[in-house]
């Protein structure tokens, strides 16, 4: 397939993706417009907080399960995850009492809801940056709930001298938008290089409605979300839209 899709994801994440892109007969590009910047000083709170054995840890993301399993060497407390990505990264890191919420955050606070008793204990690892803020939502349902930032995530100031001349030539045919935070820097930075109208030439294709929202005010050629919250629901929204297309 003569397409060509540029993936966002921060560097070390793109593996996965481009692989399933690249299977499907995709060109991939990868442009990072995060960097990831473990919280090396948060280790002590870390440990502290485990002493005080919470019924398990609360975490949306493989980048928190990377910074936890970095900040502590304990592997056996409960380690609840947003989804089944998570969870697998929570599994190579050692630990071994993991459940998969399954996919969102919305889920995961369903699933502490339904399952532990008001006033049962948690410890959040979180990034910087959050959509939702599980502390903040939990503890209004009577949950108690500590949230450490272990990781931040450091936008990219300027996307490379390459993707800036495919954009302009129209090379690029997609892109791929994981979070609402990466689809906010993109458009920042085309902002930035004064290359905003090149969306008029590009398809963007979301994981969730909430990334969706933040593009769909402008004038991409399309807006696509995937049907579930998960690396092939994403590449499949692309195959169906690029062969419905041609």
């Amino acid at each position: 397939m003569d397409k060509t899709i540029l993936i966002t994801r921060p560097k070390g994440d793109e593996q996965g993706q481009t692989i399933a892109l690249q299977t499907h007969g995709y060109r991939v590009i990868h442009e990072p417009l995060m960097d990831i910047i473990l919280c090396h000083q948060e280790r002590y709170n870390v440990h502290r907080a485990l002493e005080e054995d919470p019924d398990a840890i609360l975490v949306t993301s493989r980048h928190g399960v990377q910074a936890l399993a970095i900040l502590t060497e304990i592997r056996d407390p409960y380690v609840i995850c947003v989804g089944d990505s998570t969870a697998r990264a929570a599994e190579s890191a050692g630990f071994n009492r993991i459940t998969s919420a399954g996919g969102n955050a919305k889920l995961l606070m369903q699933h502490v809801l339904s399952c532990y008793d008001e006033g049962s204990k948690f410890l959040y690892i979180s990034g910087d940056h959050v959509r939702v803020d599980l502390a903040t939502a939990l503890g209004k349902a009577g949950m108690r709930v500590e949230r450490l930032v272990a990781y931040e995530s450091v936008a990219a100031e300027e996307l490379s001298d390459t993707v800036i001349e495919q954009l302009r030539r129209g090379q690029i045919d997609g892109v791929t938008f994981l979070s609402q935070r990466t689809a906010e820097i993109f458009l920042q930075l085309l902002e930035k290089h004064g290359i905003f109208e090149a969306i008029e030439n590009l398809r963007a294709f979301c994981m969730s409605e909430a990334v969706a929202d933040v593009l769909q005010q402008f004038s991409w050629k399309s807006v696509h979300v995937a049907a579930d919250a998960t690396l092939a629901s994403l590449v499949n929204s692309i195959d169906n839209v690029f062969l419905a297309n041609g």
